[in-house]
């Protein structure tokens, strides 16, 4: 296995793993908000996402050397009793530049989330998967009571490949965290932050 492979396998298997604690594990819920950018060198990643009730809206960002690409997504929430929620709907996407076809296109989207309550804090673990471009994520994120917290990070899809690790750490009690990281496709830093009201 390559050391990519090997990467991309890491955040994977911690989402199969941690769902797999349903003593343990929650739902991820509640309203909230949530916004995130990460600006690199080369590359900018910006997401915003709204939930009330079931109910879960999602936009986009991307810019890379060769273009950029936009996406949202509506979808409903589905509780798995107290192992997960599911997420599911519509989405659209367009992409820009060298590599994008400039049409909006229209597929779907499928998610699923779990928070899970740990000693030291928490782990968060996220799987989602979009129709548009065969495009996928995964990511496991750690949160201690400190307000520091780690977090890895894989994706792909027809047109791209990534792999990442960020530390961040929350400003006071606050919902704001400053995000620092490495992206290894890329080979490049970046810095961002992130605002949770979840």
């Amino acid at each position: 296995m390559s050391g990519y492979a090997a990467l991309r396998s890491i955040p994977a298997a911690l989402c199969i793993s941690g769902l797999l604690i349903t003593g343990f594990a929650a739902p991820a819920a509640a309203d909230g908000e949530f916004f995130q950018l990460d600006l690199a060198p080369d590359a900018s990643d910006a997401v915003a996402a709204i939930t009330r009730g079931n109910l879960n809206a999602t936009l986009g960002y991307s810019t890379y050397e060769s273009g950029s690409a936009a996406n949202a997504a509506l979808t409903y929430s589905l509780h798995l009793g107290n192992v997960a929620t599911m997420k599911l709907g519509p989405s659209i996407g367009m992409s820009f530049g060298e590599s994008g076809d400039e049409e909006m296109r229209v597929g779907g989207k499928l998610g699923l989330e779990s928070y899970i309550p740990t000693d030291f804090g928490h782990l968060f673990l996220l799987g989602e998967y979009n129709t548009i471009d065969s495009n996928w994520f995964v990511t496991a994120q750690t949160g201690f009571r400190s307000g520091f917290g780690v977090e890895l990070s894989a994706g792909g899809s027809d047109k791209y490949d990534t792999q990442s690790l960020a530390l961040t750490q929350k400003l006071g009690g606050g919902p704001v965290s400053l995000r620092a990281g490495y992206k290894f496709v890329a080979e490049e830093m970046f810095l961002g932050l992130s605002v949770n009201t979840f």
